[in-house]
């Protein structure tokens, strides 16, 4: 039996417990800003003063002043696409001509790279002209490789390229060898040790022809081989340089330049044919959360078979917590497009109340919210916008929305919205695989920003990829799509089964670069405009490198990529080691030093 003093300490001790869990809470809410979205808070600079390439033709006399790069190929191709958007983003000039007869017009005037479409040329009467221009000192790189039986038949063209023979026109390769120090990230095998690992990660190119390079090369990516008695000195060469004269020339043998891979390769060439390379990126690394959370109760059958409740309560009790702690756990920032309801027909009415606990919740993890435009056939946009705005005016009327997600498509209705119901959207989230370019402006108002991973799956050529994408741009954008769990299909849309594997996609390949930035999509969106916008000029006196930034807004990230050098120190910029001779380089006035000197890492080259 409780004594009555025992029994009034307990009681006393309970109440100052209940008052202070009481009070902390009520303090933490009154200093949750909710409804200010603080990643819009300062305006955005316009896409009327993006960078423009400088236009230049045949007979420019600014040719000889411009540093210029020239493509051989067609016009509207996927590779042309890449390398249009490579000379974008790096601000070098392009100019894009059919065939090499062109380039007998310009006199003393080389470029500083000729990449080749080599399906765009006729290698038996344009060989000689491209080994001309190497003599002329420009980098030449082959995006990809005539056919093995063209090459077989040209020494000149085997000469150019660094090949002592063909070995096979075509053979079958076990996996892909990535060396290090070509793309960040480090080494890299992309061999499956069974056949589970193969149906689901490998998805690479195994059936290429076999070129074995001669002495003078360099090797960044080979084939690898099942046979013991080949020396891997021998394993097809995928891509390599061959130094040919007083140039460089590079070679990719595969599609791998086609996609946004390219945009990575193309600046490990560059790197790789010059003393240092200096670049501007983006640094943002985002997730984004598509139709998450809801705020009404939709599918509710299937929801209460499944969790024994109903939709609003699945999104807040079973998946919030799980999706907080991935995003702590992973230092995460993330962008959650919301879907008020999916299903505009069936009474199922939104919560106001549930709108201030998810920007209360997000504010807590420095995330942010989004519109996801995503609708079905029983609304139009704009019907679906105009009820949703009505929403928000009632539930959260303060809240400025930075960014949307279009999903695969930017209709023609989504960009009268933009300048209607959707005024202030800064910033459109578009799926992975959307044909756009991956960071663009839409409108002189609205950046477009594409997926470049799909959280549920994580291949090969999305490793590759990936690492190619932080290489060019600093850059990654996750897609999380909520829809399945609501609307589940079989078990692998269960929440359980869905979020661990999305959890362990994200946390084990999604996340290996720490010294680039984690944002959200409208923080991103300030940096993409940054490295859309701006130009840049570096020169290099001894061990100082001289660098003048213009367009810029208030800040513009750079990496910096050495070949057995460190930074030692920087006037007018912010330095941070990424890896072995990779720095980024953060500058918030128009002009910075950077001062180097020989590392003493033991420096280690591939065969």
């Amino acid at each position: 039996m409780v004594s009555r003093r025992n029994f009034f300490s307990i009681f006393i001790m309970m109440a100052v417990l209940l008052f202070m869990f009481q009070f902390s809470q009520v303090y933490k809410e009154s200093g949750n800003d909710y409804d200010t979205n603080e990643y819009v808070a300062k305006a955005a600079v316009s896409g009327a003063d993006r960078w423009q390439d400088a236009g230049l033709t045949l007979s420019d006399p600014a040719l000889t002043e411009k540093e210029y790069v020239i493509f051989f190929g067609r016009e509207g191709s996927d590779l042309e696409d890449i390398v249009s958007q490579w000379c974008t983003y790096t601000k070098r000039n392009l100019m894009i001509l059919s065939d090499t007869k062109e380039y007998d017009r310009m006199g003393d005037s080389a470029p500083e790279m000729v990449l080749i479409d080599s399906s765009a040329l006729d290698f038996s009467k344009e060989t000689e002209k491209l080994i001309q221009m190497a003599g002329q000192g420009s980098t030449i790189v082959f995006c990809n490789l005539p056919d093995a039986e063209v090459i077989k038949k040209q020494d000149s063209l085997r000469e150019l390229l660094g090949i002592r023979s063909v070995q096979e026109t075509q053979t079958q390769i076990q996996g892909v060898h990535l060396f290090s120090d070509f793309l960040l990230g480090g080494e890299a095998l992309y061999l499956a040790m069974d056949e589970e690992e193969a149906k689901e990660r490998q998805d690479m190119e195994l059936a290429v022809p076999w070129y074995i390079t001669g002495k003078g090369t360099k090797t960044y990516m080979t084939g690898l081989m099942e046979e013991e008695e080949i020396d891997r000195e021998e394993y097809p060469a995928l891509i390599w340089r061959n130094k040919f004269d007083d140039a460089f020339v590079f070679a990719v043998n595969g599609d791998y330049m086609s996609g946004l891979t390219g945009l990575g390769i193309l600046d490990a060439i560059a790197y790789e044919a010059s003393d240092y390379e200096i670049y501007p990126i983006v640094n943002a690394q985002n997730v984004m959360m598509v139709d998450y959370p809801g705020f009404s109760s939709e599918n509710g059958e299937r929801m209460m078979a499944l969790y024994s409740r109903d939709a609003r309560a699945v999104y807040r009790d079973v998946m919030w917590p799980s999706v907080a702690a991935m995003a702590k756990r992973n230092n995460l920032k993330l962008t959650c497009y919301i879907s008020p309801q999916f299903d505009y027909s069936d009474g199922n009415e939104p919560t106001p109340e549930d709108a201030v606990f998810y920007l209360q919740q997000l504010n807590e993890i420095d995330g942010e919210a989004g519109r996801s435009l995503i609708c079905g056939e029983e609304v139009t946009l704009a019907e679906k916008n105009a009820r949703d705005n009505a929403f928000y005016a009632g539930a959260v009327e303060d809240y400025q929305f930075g960014a949307a997600y279009a999903g695969q498509t930017v209709s023609p209705e989504m960009k009268e919205e933009l300048t209607g119901s959707l005024q202030g959207i800064r910033t459109l989230g578009c799926g992975y695989g959307a044909k756009y370019p991956l960071l663009s402006y839409y409108t002189d108002e609205v950046t477009l920003q594409c997926a470049t991973g799909e959280s549920r799956e994580f291949t090969y050529s999305m490793d590759l990829q990936f690492r190619s994408l932080m290489t060019a741009l600093g850059y990654s954008n996750v897609v999380i799509d909520m829809h399945p769990v609501i609307w589940p299909e079989g078990k692998e849309d269960q929440w359980e089964n869905y979020f661990d594997e999305v959890s362990s996609n994200i946390s084990t390949y999604w996340n290996r670069f720490p010294a680039f930035s984690r944002t959200t999509l409208t923080e991103s969106d300030r940096r993409v405009r940054a490295l859309l916008n701006l130009d840049y000029t570096h020169q290099r006196v001894q061990d100082t490198i001289y660098l003048k930034v213009s367009g810029m807004d208030e800040e513009a990230w750079f990496l910096l990529r050495t070949h057995g050098e460190q930074v030692t120190d920087a006037q007018g910029a912010e330095v941070a080691r990424v890896e072995k001779d990779a720095y980024l380089i953060y500058v918030s006035l128009g002009q910075a030093e950077i001062h180097m000197q020989k590392s003493d890492e033991i420096l280690e080259y591939p065969y």
